[in-house]
């Protein structure tokens, strides 16, 4: 999710479900871990500031049961579409959604116990006031989680060129367009600017030899390649290459993956 005015580079809606359902196999678990860790509980008014379609989000309205609430917001009208056939698809009544911004959600300040993202900030050029959002959201008290990649952890074994490059574009494109793919390393610093005291700080981080989650990498490349070729930070052969090495590699159950680290920031307001 990103601010209206700004540039997401993955895709949205039906055609990034897939991707969205491996990220969430992925990191999912370790997400529901910290979340529990920091008291989610039944009865609890969450917000999600960027909920896609709809996997973390779904799975806390269950944590909460009936006499909780979920608002999932996201900037997206494709990604709010999904989110909500999946929340109908599991019979969940006690969540809503809504296009929203992270910058402006719209939503009263002070209104919910607990405010999450996941990969959200790293996609804005202004994640301070993102954040600054979010705490808004909270009544003292309340809790704000955020969960950041930094793009410089990662592990391949045995090492593959591909795989290096895929890194780098990343980083490439993030820094063309005034976004910081490695923010989860400072992620906590950017707790203390927006006043939180005593930031709380963890890791989630997956390794995997085999199965279908290998294929995220080559996944997310494919998305935002073109963009890469649009800059001029690749050409069209290279991104293809890279794509076509990537997917060879997670067929490839003699090769470790390490998928990017994650570092999960957390306060109380």
């Amino acid at each position: 999710m990103a601010h209206g005015s700004e540039h997401y580079i993955l895709a949205t809606g039906g055609k990034d479900a897939k991707r969205l359902r491996l990220l969430h196999e992925v990191y999912g678990p370790q997400t529901e871990a910290l979340l529990h860790r920091v008291g989610l509980s039944p009865g609890m008014r969450v917000v999600e500031v960027g909920c896609g379609s709809g996997n973390t989000a779904c799975w806390v309205a269950e944590q909460i049961g009936q006499d909780g609430s979920v608002l999932a917001l996201d900037v997206s009208p494709e990604q709010i579409d999904q989110a909500r056939r999946q929340a109908e698809s599991r019979n969940l009544r006690n969540i809503t959604f809504q296009v929203a911004d992270a910058y402006t959600p719209h939503v009263p300040e002070g209104a919910f116990d607990l405010a999450y993202c996941r990969l959200v900030l790293m996609h804005l050029t202004r994640p301070a006031d993102a954040l600054a959002a979010m705490r808004a959201l909270v009544r003292p008290g309340g809790v704000v989680v955020c969960e950041e990649m930094d793009l410089g952890c990662w592990l391949c074994d045995p090492p593959a060129e591909a795989m290096t490059r895929f890194f780098a574009l990343n980083s490439a494109l993030g820094e063309r367009r005034g976004e910081n793919f490695s923010l989860g390393a400072s992620l906590h610093r950017l707790f203390r600017d927006a006043g939180f005291t005593r930031p709380e700080v963890g890791a989630n981080m997956t390794l995997a030899v085999r199965g279908e989650q290998k294929r995220l990498l080559g996944m997310t490349f494919a998305e935002f390649a073109p963009e890469l070729v649009q800059e001029g930070l690749a050409s069209q052969d290279e991104v293809d290459q890279v794509t076509c090495s990537l997917m060879a590699l997670a067929d490839d159950e003699t090769t470790l993956f390490g998928f990017p680290l994650v570092v999960q920031v957390w306060a109380t307001r």
